[in-house]
């Protein structure tokens, strides 16, 4: 993922948690996890990395924390087609993944749970649902939606606080391009993944080219990063290929299979501002550049709009399925 434009939303299993939130929350025998339910979710603190982590991480979190629900608003009700198959959502594509044989599922990274509610409702009403995050304001939102029909940690997704062979389904919506040791995060998953078990996701991938988005990149290239950030790189540049993707996955998965997601977004001006303005790029930004930022692109994209004003801001994605080996 190129650090001057991510062009998405997303959710990345991050630092471990603290002794203070494992007295609030109940500690689970596994470390790096705190277990969340609906009852205690607003006792989750707002800050609770008690132990160094990389700055992609703690980036994150506190994006997160903010912010939460950005993921789901951006991609929850925009439809999108695959072999001739239409989905609601990239979240319904996931969930479309469950079979009736499926009796445990894990949303890795699950944000404010809105893929979980999807799985819930979807072909087992049996399955038995976990979710993962490393925010805790994203976990305050899942709990808050799901009750009593999930089990949710916090913790790092390269440490999973789960017994091996325990899943038959894990699913990653929009996370694993961005978090860090991926190849950590891989082992973790095909440990907890039962032979046979099934990986799901969808990631980012390089957006087409077009005029509104060299507009943008130009203006955030103006722009300092906020200092703090300064050294934030968000994305892993194998995993944003077809072909790095499928070696990614086949070194400890079998019958991978990668498929382009391909979601037309048109516009108009202040619509696909207040969409940029949920994106990461302009939070890694001082704050008093980003509305030079909003300024400039405003400023300079009346000519890219079509006869009804809307601008095309086309999206790419990848969809892989991959079985435990």
């Amino acid at each position: 993922m190129s650090p001057s434009f991510t062009g998405i939303h997303s959710h990345a299993a991050g630092a471990a948690t603290g002794t203070d939130q494992d007295q609030q929350c109940g500690r689970v025998d596994a470390p790096h996890a705190t277990e969340c339910s609906h009852a205690d979710h607003h006792l989750l603190p707002q800050t609770f990395m008690t132990t160094p982590s990389p700055s992609v991480e703690g980036f994150l979190t506190q994006f997160h924390n903010s912010r939460p629900g950005l993921s789901s608003k951006a991609f929850g009700s925009r439809p999108l087609s695959l072999r001739g198959q239409v989905y609601a959502s990239t979240y319904d594509l996931l969930a479309s993944a469950v079979t009736n044989e499926n009796e445990s599922a894990l949303d890795l990274a699950c944000g404010d749970g809105f893929l979980l509610a999807r799985l819930g409702s979807h072909v087992n009403q049996d399955l038995a649902l976990f979710g993962l995050d490393m925010s805790a304001g994203e976990l305050a939102l899942a709990a808050l939606r799901l009750g009593k029909t999930a089990s949710l940690l916090v913790g790092r997704a390269q440490s999973l606080p789960y017994r091996a062979s325990q899943f038959d389904l894990v699913l990653c919506h929009m996370a694993l391009m961005l978090m860090h040791d991926p190849a950590a995060v891989r082992s973790e998953v095909r440990r907890t993944l039962k032979s046979g078990g099934k990986f799901a996701g969808v990631v980012g991938a390089s957006p087409p080219p077009s005029p509104t988005r060299s507009r943008y990149l130009q203006a955030l290239s103006r722009c300092a990063r906020d200092p703090q950030w300064e050294t934030v790189q968000l994305g892993e540049p194998r995993l944003r290929t077809r072909e790095g993707l499928v070696n990614f996955l086949s070194e400890e998965f079998s019958d991978v299979v990668v498929e382009d997601l391909h979601l037309p977004l048109r516009l108009a001006p202040e619509e696909l501002w207040s969409w940029l303005s949920d994106m990461y790029d302009l939070y890694l930004l001082r704050p008093q550049d980003r509305d030079a930022v909003k300024d400039e692109l405003l400023g300079s994209i009346s000519s890219d709009c079509s006869a009804d004003g809307r601008i095309e801001f086309p999206l790419s994605m990848r969809y892989f399925h991959a079985t435990a080996k």
